[in-house]
This record gives structure tokens, sequence and C-alpha cells, in this order.
């Protein structure tokens, strides 16, 4: 995640870190990448892929759909920069320990639900977003499903504390 991220009220990645066990955020540092995503790739019974959009990446469905009752089946990883467009853009061309990393691109056609950021480029997700896409290709609904209403709650919250509002009921 780009360090801005770390004291940003709004940023969602968090939730996914509380709401998954198995789930790291990592502070980006361009001179110091982080020793267990470092540790991560070079694991040869790993599978990870960066979720961003670009030339040469690989659609979501093809990434998943893949036998897994195979012996020598890796976990996926998936890899998230959370931060702005531009952040990540500039982060990952700073980051030649990604270079190898294949990439992954969501679905076209999905709409956010995120609205406390402005200025996006249309059809993006937050991360809290993209982490519920990848659960639901993965075939973990419930847990996808769990997450959503997590984030619908953090949007509610979020929205009356910022109009100045109580919530009757959480």
């Amino acid at each position: 995640m780009h360090e801005t991220e770390t004291g940003r009220a709004t940023n969602t990645g968090q939730l996914l870190e509380n709401a998954l066990p198995h789930c790291r955020r990592h502070v980006w540092q361009r001179k110091t990448p982080p020793l267990e995503l470092l540790t991560l790739l070079a694991d040869p019974a790993a599978l990870p892929y960066l979720v961003f959009p670009g030339e040469g990446a690989v659609a979501l469905e093809k990434a998943v759909s893949r036998p897994t009752s195979k012996p020598e089946a890796k976990p996926i990883h998936f890899i998230i920069i959370d931060a702005t467009w531009q952040q990540a853009r500039k982060m990952l061309r700073q980051s030649p320990w990604l270079e190898d990393v294949p990439m992954v691109t969501l679905p076209e056609g999905l709409s956010t639900r995120y609205a406390l950021r402005r200025n996006q480029p249309e059809g993006s997700l937050c991360t809290c977003e993209v982490g519920m896409v990848l659960l639901d290709a993965m075939g973990e609904t419930e847990n996808a499903v769990a997450v959503g209403q997590y984030f619908d709650k953090f949007m509610q919250v979020f929205e009356a504390d910022r109009q100045h509002q109580s919530l009757q009921k959480l």
C-alpha cells in the first residue's frame, strides 16, 4: 500500500486485512521492498498474481480456472496495490521486484459502491471491492458476501459521520 493510505480514514484495504486472516498489508517503499512479499514472490510453491490492468494481463477467470485438485497445484496469492491510480502506476514503475509477477485483470463492466474519493477513473473499484471480486472468483462466495456487508456498514458509518448524523441502528 502507498504510505499515504495508512492515515486515510477512507482506506478500504484495512477492511480486507481486518476481515481476512491471511490478508497482509505492506507499506510500499521504493528502496526497501517488504521482506515478507519478496519471500512470497520467490517461493516456487506459490502462484502470485498482481491485480492490475495492463498489457499482458490475463483475465481473472483464466487465472482461477485451473485444476486445484492436483497435488502440484500452487495456491494463488493476489497482490493488490492499495493506492490511488496515479500512485499505483508510479509504485509499479518503481518496483523492480514486481516486474516479473504475472498480472491479472478484473472483468469489465464492474461498478463501484465506493463514493468517498473523487476523480477516480470510470469502472474503478476500491481495494475492498477488488478483494470481494477476487474472493468470489475463487469460489469463496460466503466470504465475499461477508466482506461486502462489512464494506457496506463501513460506508454507512463513514457517510453518517461525514454528514454529522448519528446512526439509529448499526
